[in-house]
């Protein structure tokens, strides 16, 4: 039995329907998680840069450092997004860790920028998310004090 233009018709219609309700489903709980954890990280203390954001971390996770050496500091997928690796002589974490058999820790950080400057994000709160939020609906410049 050949099919109906018409059955072939509503099944397209229907594919489409549900294709853009999915992607409104999608869009929404990219927006509500993006801009609910910018408005949280705004609160955080903001640095001037993702360097000096990883040197402030070090200095708050580690005691007695020695050497501190920016090993990588760049944009991941989006420009609002970096990721800061560094290379810690220290003599010891304050969470009282080891660093692996070796002299030197390689700490890594995700920084995002929001109005007042470079904040920390954990891994955690999936950053390239946050990320992808503030490049598809602006929400830095939202944020930003009138």
């Amino acid at each position: 039995m050949a099919s109906c233009p018409v059955d072939q018709q509503k099944r397209l219609l229907l594919s489409a329907a549900l294709s853009a309700l999915l992607t409104g489903i999608v869009l929404t709980a990219i927006y509500t998680y993006s801009a609910t954890q910018v408005r949280a990280l705004s609160s955080q203390t903001a640095y001037a840069n993702p360097e000096d954001g990883m040197r402030a971390l070090i200095a708050d996770s580690y005691t007695g450092v020695s050497k501190v050496e920016i090993l990588h500091a760049d944009k991941e997928i989006f420009e609002d997004l970096w990721f800061v690796e560094a290379r810690v002589r220290a003599a010891s974490r304050v969470d009282g860790k080891a660093f692996s058999g070796q002299d030197s820790d390689n700490p890594g950080s995700f920084f995002l920028r929001v109005h007042n400057g470079w904040v920390f994000v954990p891994e955690g709160k999936c950053p390239e998310l946050i990320a992808l939020g503030v490049w598809l609906f602006g929400l830095r410049d939202k944020e930003r004090p009138e």
